[in-house]
């Protein structure tokens, strides 16, 4: 090789410097793309939702994660705005990126999380504590209001990873719901029982009619 090099003009040895000059520099800082300005754009946008604040040099958390503890605590419309509002946002901010983004803004680990977690959340609490009568008590205390930012949630998850994927995550959530409610006690002689799951009284089709997973999207 290195007899090559020495038999090379400078000329071509020079150019030949520029050229390797040029790929180690796009190596190490790609160009930007069309997608890393709408992921610059999301995050900027939920700053202080989903990604941390600054002021003075202090990182401020997002309300995200204060917001799911307070919904899923309080388990109430009140309780819960704050919680699906930021869902929303979310889900409006990934929506607005070209098809061919979606999936980089959603493979960022925090809107990822934000939106998996979200679908979870609201699917056990339209769920409750026992199965549901299939019709509109599937949706528990939500609204319309609350249903569409499911159906929001479902339509970026779905998009950014394929129906596969979306039928995969509502099994593994059918898994965690519940198929009969054990009363609470405070008496400390009695034993903590685990309730069943659904999947172990229900077929999949029966919980899948049961849960706000079976509501018709396109109606919202």
């Amino acid at each position: 090789m290195e007899k090559l090099l020495n038999s090379l003009p400078k000329p071509v040895l020079a150019i030949l410097a520029i050229l390797v000059g040029i790929g180690v520099v796009m190596m190490i800082n790609p160009p930007h793309t069309v997608c890393d300005t709408q992921e610059e754009a999301l995050r900027e946008s939920l700053k202080g939702t989903l990604f941390p604040t600054e002021v003075k040099k202090n990182k401020i958390p997002p309300t995200l994660g204060r917001a799911k503890e307070a919904c899923q605590v309080g388990n109430s419309a009140g309780s819960c705005f704050e919680y699906f509002s930021a869902l929303k946002d979310i889900a409006q901010e990934v929506g607005k990126a070209s098809s061919e983004c979606t999936a980089q803004l959603y493979g960022v680990k925090e809107v990822s999380s934000a939106i998996g977690d979200g679908i979870e959340v609201m699917a056990r609490l339209a769920w409750g504590v026992k199965p549901p009568e299939p019709g509109p008590e599937k949706f528990g205390w939500m609204q319309d209001a609350e249903v569409a930012s499911f159906c929001r949630l479902k339509s970026i998850y779905a998009r950014a990873n394929g129906e596969e994927a979306w039928n995969g995550l509502r099994a593994k959530i059918f898994n965690k719901l519940p198929g009969e409610e054990i009363p609470v006690t405070t008496d400390p002689n009695v034993v903590a029982v685990e309730p069943k799951k659904a999947t172990a009284v229900l077929s999949e089709l029966d919980i899948f009619n049961r849960s706000i997973f079976s509501v018709r999207c396109e109606v919202y």
